[in-house]
């Protein structure tokens, strides 16, 4: 029940642009395990499928669910949603800091100033559906976008989606069961693309466990950095940053709920 419930915020996580699907999994200590019985699932079938299963529920329950919820919040709240998942964030700080030797903080430096930069070419055009084969090419690799957020603790695919412009197409075809034309390629892209990369996400993981985690610290102090300042760019009334702060509370709490014992 309770990687159900992992699963389910990880989810929720996966559809807000600049939190990475993989990072709420890190925090919650669900992420080595995962990538563990991905790559090793035919000789480890029967607890695979028992650790796996309810976390991939709770990830596929929560995106369909809370699709338009989120996307209505955002809309309609946007500095308190924002602010929430930014206390999810923090609430991970001491996992990842723990997993890190003091003489790899220098890669956090340079994966910080890294990923800052590249977010200043962040581009909020939407992509235009041509409704032929174009469509479906763009929203298969869109889903190998996201994959990349799915097995890459740090890097936020639903942000890296709004770059090229589909994150509004998909959020909303997946949140009203709409248009199959692109949810199945981009849900085959997530598929294949983890399939192709996971083993390399592993081996990583497996050889540079330290330095990787110094890699994701850096990541998450800047995802975090950039989520308050996409917050603040413009104007913003001040109750909803009052009652944005008290949900980053909440964020904070939740996150250090779930983390790995």
């Amino acid at each position: 029940m309770i990687n159900f419930v992992k699963g389910f915020i990880i989810g929720i996580g996966k559809i807000i642009p600049g939190v990475s699907g993989a990072m709420l999994a890190t925090i919650m200590g669900v992420y080595d395990k995962s990538i563990f019985y991905i790559c090793n699932f035919k000789s480890n079938i029967k607890e695979g499928i028992r650790y796996l299963f309810p976390i991939g529920v709770g990830i596929v329950l929560s995106i369909i669910l809370f699709s338009k919820i989120i996307s209505m919040c955002l809309n309609k709240y946007y500095s308190i949603t924002m602010l929430f998942f930014v206390g999810l964030i923090i609430g991970g700080f001491p996992f990842v800091i723990n997993k890190v030797k003091k003489k790899d903080y220098f890669i956090s430096v340079v994966s910080f100033s890294l990923f800052f930069l590249i977010s200043v070419f962040n581009i909020n055009n939407s992509y235009v559906l041509r409704n032929n084969f174009i469509d479906t090419i763009i929203y298969f690799f869109s889903g190998g976008i996201e994959a990349i957020g799915t097995i890459v603790p740090g890097v936020s695919g639903t942000a890296l989606l709004m770059i090229v412009g589909t994150y509004d197409s998909i959020v909303y075809s997946i949140g009203n069961l709409t248009n199959f034309k692109i949810i199945f390629p981009f849900i085959i892209g997530i598929i294949l693309f983890i399939l192709l990369f996971v083993k390399l996400v592993d081996y990583l993981f497996r050889k540079y466990n330290d330095k990787m985690y110094a890699f994701i610290l850096g990541v998450l102090v800047s995802s975090t950095v950039l989520l308050v300042i996409q917050v603040f760019k413009d104007k913003v009334i001040f109750l909803d940053v009052l009652i944005g702060i008290i949900f980053m509370f909440i964020g904070i709490f939740i996150s250090s709920l779930f983390k790995e014992k």
